[in-house]
């Protein structure tokens, strides 16, 4: 009679132990789980740093500056909002460089000299007179 309640007791021990392995085995699965959607929220949420503004500069403007802001302002507002990171030098220099820009009844060639990157930009140009606009 002893020995059939101590192999019964026995075997509820198992099981117990069974049980609690793989509740521990199902919790710490959990566990991990949550911890790498922890670390992809953290990621998504990491801070970056952003184009804030794009500043022009022109040597020896033959223009009013705001004339040239506002011919080249579709191509430096693209840069506006994009993460730092992601901005490469040869794109702005690609944007500008050789850019035809008709200012009062003149043409100008756009030529980048120097280029500053962080949250504001700044462009250093060169404009060099082409020709009268024949058609203003």
């Amino acid at each position: 009679m002893v020995q059939s309640r101590l192999w019964h007791d026995q075997v509820q021990l198992m099981e117990q132990t069974r049980r609690a392995r793989l509740d521990a085995q199902h919790w710490q699965q959990e566990s991990l789980r949550l911890r790498d959607h922890l670390s992809a929220i953290n990621r998504r949420n990491e801070r970056q740093t952003y184009v804030q503004t794009v500043n022009l500069e022109v040597i020896k403007c033959p223009v009013p500056l705001i004339d040239v802001k506002a011919a080249l302002e579709p191509f430096t507002e693209s840069l506006l909002g994009v993460p730092l990171a992601t901005v490469k030098l040869e794109l702005i220099y690609q944007l500008l460089q050789n850019r035809y820009i008709v200012l009062g009844d003149t043409l100008y060639r756009v030529d980048v000299k120097a280029l500053l990157l962080s949250p504001d930009v700044t462009i250093l140009l060169r404009l060099t007179p082409l020709a009268p606009n024949r058609h203003a």
